[in-house]
């Protein structure tokens, strides 16, 4: 019996509507080219959040997906850029493996967070050596991750390879205390972690973040001569792109210094903050981002004026 595209369509719309609400189709990940030698990893794309739906789990409508792992090809080796969630690592090597035969000799952590770092311990039981921010090994072995880094660095360090350098520099704090940009100067590219993603920004401060530093971290950025940007999560940026990203930022905490000032409670700090003028209302990142949101009231109250 032949069923018309039309009802399979249908069929596939019920199949994926939960309460009412459709939800978006996962998809596998997939690797894109950059520049000439580099490429970017992204996905698996879920909805809900980068691991997927739970029982628990708010479904925004959105497909979400692990931190973006760069691939800098050379002739003597790669150098990776975070390696995703433990479970993704395999699959992440895999992509490697469909663009080069080359051995994957070092890679580099830009913050500790399981969606970037989760790899860490498969990745060292594999021979490649992991270097850090000395902050990333510290959260790395507080939150009690596997495979925290045997290399760390304190402001700046440089990895040669097949005539190729690439940095890794410490610009402040941010998302959280030992984020690094990690620069690709012959490409005039940046690595950001999640200091800069396609949504968002979002604060750890379990994790030593800080809204106020935040700005004036992205400021150092835009001293690097770089002009593309592989973010912490989403599409390929520009340098274009971080300096509208700055004022955003800038407003958003004008706005909450105002909110502190006039005592507003907390539970009234959505709203009032007006994410939706500044594009940030519905972001794959706006959810995390308002867990913090008291912790935020309270960094902003605690500065001197």
């Amino acid at each position: 019996m032949r069923v018309s595209l039309a009802v399979m369509a249908a069929a596939l719309i019920v199949a994926l509507t939960v309460h009412g609400q459709q939800r978006l189709t996962p998809e596998p990940m997939r690797i894109e080219k950059v520049k000439e030698n580099l490429y970017v990893v992204r996905g698996p794309f879920n909805p809900c959040a980068p691991g997927g739906c739970t029982a628990t789990s708010a479904d925004d409508g959105l497909l979400h997906e692990p931190g973006d792992v760069a691939v800098r090809l050379t002739p003597e080796g790669v150098i990776l850029v975070d390696d995703k969630f433990a479970q993704n690592v395999a699959d992440v090597l895999d992509k490697v493996k469909s663009i080069t035969s080359q051995p994957i000799k070092y890679l580099l952590n830009s913050h500790h967070h399981a969606d970037h770092a989760g790899g860490d311990g498969e990745i060292l039981n594999r021979g490649i050596e992991i270097v850090a921010h000395r902050n990333v090994r510290d959260n790395i072995i507080r939150n009690k991750q596997a495979g925290p880094p045997r290399i760390v660095f304190n402001d700046q360090a440089s990895v040669f390879l097949g005539g190729v350098e690439v940095q890794m520099r410490y610009l402040g704090r941010g998302h959280t205390n030992g984020d690094a940009v990690i620069y690709f100067p012959d490409l005039r590219t940046v690595h950001t972690g999640d200091l800069i993603i396609d949504g968002m920004p979002v604060i750890d401060y379990q994790n030593g973040g800080s809204a106020v530093e935040f700005v004036r971290t992205l400021n150092n950025l835009l001293k690097i001569d770089f002009d593309t940007v592989v973010p912490g999560h989403g599409r390929i940026l520009t340098k274009d792109d971080v300096r509208a990203y700055i004022p955003k930022f800038e407003t958003m905490n004008r706005r909450m210094t105002e909110l502190v000032k006039r005592r507003v409670a907390k539970d009234q700090l959505i709203a009032q903050l007006k994410l939706d003028d500044l594009g940030w209302s519905h972001t794959v990142s706006t959810t995390t981002f308002l867990r913090s949101i008291g912790q935020y009231y309270d960094e902003i109250a605690g500065v001197k004026p």
